[in-house]
């Protein structure tokens, strides 16, 4: 089975995005401009090409001096965004990548169920964690210490002290030690900004529900009435972003659960969300091959790039908020500015 089947037998079921922005955050001088200078169907500032059938995942490195871009397809490959040179090849497949918060660790997970931890200034293997099922999903807490996985089958999302390769207890879940979280869909999950809080889907897939990382109890959830696809916290970590298989992105006040904002435009099924750094606004990228932005605040639509052949698989905001990455089923990586000059 081929890693563009594996992802794409893991997107046809039922799905949904999940987005996060900040209620209260106002539109700012740099915002407004944006939206009178961004037109629609701007041109790429650059393609760069996987090589592969597929661009499944792309990433920034959060290092300010000599940012990396990350993708994961059939090798994983590291980039200068800036000057679209290949800086690197790392040969082992991916289905995902993450870099650690200070960007000198990239975390890797492969179909074979590999979860592999590599040194990004040198290229050599760290780690290996070793799972049963196609590895889809890699995050770094935010103090860089815990990595969680989640995968292609078996609805368990696990944490990892990646350094000693040990799975991390769970207090008060005597078997979280060897099964990790249960009661999970395998996409989409992430922390909270302040690390003590993890979002993942549950059930049947349109559920979002929250958890103490420490205890491993239910803290809140938030029903998307659509499968979620996708999920990301706004950088104050006052709201989530959902992606929706209905086409949608839901914005939830993470505090009280209270739905914000109903954003509409694609076409298809929504794959991917991201929150700029300034939390300002919002990307998405669709099955319909667009990427769109989102004011944050107001929910309303700043600019659609046709940006993709195929499917947009992934979407990612340059550390310093002036462009935009994405990564599509067509096998290239499209680089966008998203702030003007």
């Amino acid at each position: 089975m081929t890693l563009n089947r594996i992802l794409w037998n893991y997107l046809i079921a039922p799905t949904v995005i999940t987005i996060a922005v900040s209620g209260c955050t106002t539109q700012t001088p740099k915002t407004q401009d944006l939206i009178a200078q961004s037109p629609k169907n701007s041109h790429p500032l650059r393609t760069l090409s996987t090589q592969s059938d597929s661009g499944y995942r792309v990433a920034y490195s959060p290092n300010p001096v000599g940012i990396i871009l990350a993708s994961a397809g059939a090798n994983v490959k590291l980039w200068n965004p800036n000057t679209g040179k290949l800086l690197r090849t790392l040969s082992v497949p991916a289905l995902s990548v993450g870099f650690s918060p200070d960007g000198h660790i990239l975390a890797s997970g492969s179909y074979d169920g590999s979860l592999n931890l590599w040194d990004v200034q040198t290229g050599k293997l760290i780690r290996t964690l070793k799972h049963s099922d196609p590895v889809i999903g890699v995050v770094f807490s935010p103090d860089g210490q815990t990595l969680l996985s989640n995968l292609d089958l078996g609805s368990i999302i696990r944490l990892w002290n990646w350094r000693t390769g040990e799975i991390i207890h769970i207090k008060d879940n005597p078997d979280a030690y060897q099964r990790g979280f249960r009661n999970f869909k395998t996409q989409p999950a992430t922390f909270s900004p302040d690390g003590q809080t993890l979002f993942a889907t549950s059930g049947s897939g349109s559920m979002l529900q929250s958890w103490n990382v420490k205890t491993g109890k239910r803290t809140g959830s938030f029903e998307a009435k659509s499968s979620i696809n996708a999920v990301t916290i706004s950088p104050d970590g006052n709201t989530l972003a959902t992606g929706i298989r209905d086409q949608a992105i839901k914005l939830w006040n993470i505090y009280d659960g209270n739905l914000i904002h109903i954003l509409t435009g694609h076409q298809g099924e929504v794959r991917t969300v991201a929150f700029s750094p300034d939390g300002t606004l919002l990307a998405s990228g669709s099955q319909d091959g667009t990427v769109k932005l989102w004011n944050a605040a107001t929910g309303k639509e700043i600019s659609t790039f046709t940006a993709h052949k195929q499917q947009v698989w992934s979407v990612a905001f340059n550390p310093d908020g002036k462009t935009l990455a994405s990564a599509g089923q067509d096998g290239t990586i499209k680089i966008w500015r998203v702030s003007p000059q």
